[in-house]
């Protein structure tokens, strides 16, 4: 055997263990996927007292998915008394603003604590983190990206959680 056909034999099992990792993953994916469904979903149990959270969503130029992910935020499990949104359309040169605006102006939400910022200060995510810690007035602060569609009973998992780690009792 020569060296060209060496390298031609290991490039064709190197090309049908690449094909055999992928089916491999492709399996799993959909065995976990199929298991998945059947679980029980989580209960969501009262929690007795819930702090104020300040949800704070710094957007640039994300148009593209930001109204959905306002509207996951809007409808979270969590006491909407208890609940001040910051979203920011950061240094936008799309219509991220008016998709955030128009959202949150349906009939439905005008009952929550929503403030819509645009931005054009310097400094990016940080400098709108920033911004949002000196108008917060949220015992906590819990931060989403653009793009994230939170599941409904997030925020509440996520306060229940940390009072566990931290031994808050409120």
């Amino acid at each position: 055997m020569n060296f060209s056909q060496i390298i031609m034999v290991l490039a064709i099992m190197s090309i049908w263990i690449a094909t055999g990792l992928g089916l491999m993953i492709l399996f799993s994916a959909t065995h976990f996927w199929l298991t998945s469904i059947k679980k029980e979903r989580q209960k969501v149990f009262r929690l007795a007292t819930y702090p104020k959270v300040t949800v704070v969503v710094p957007a640039h130029n994300e148009d593209v998915v930001i109204a959905q992910t306002v509207e996951a935020i809007l409808n979270l499990n969590y006491p909407k008394e208890q609940l001040e949104l910051l979203l920011y359309a950061d240094n936008c040169e799309d219509d991220t603003y008016d998709q955030i605006k128009s959202v949150v102006s349906l009939p439905q939400y005008q009952h929550i604590d929503a403030t819509v910022i645009q931005r054009t200060g310097t400094g990016g995510k940080a400098g709108v983190l920033n911004d949002a810690l000196k108008i917060a007035t949220g015992e906590w602060i819990c931060v989403y990206d653009a793009d994230a569609m939170p599941e409904k009973n997030a925020l509440h998992f996520l306060v229940e959680k940390s009072r566990k780690i931290c031994g808050c009792f409120w």
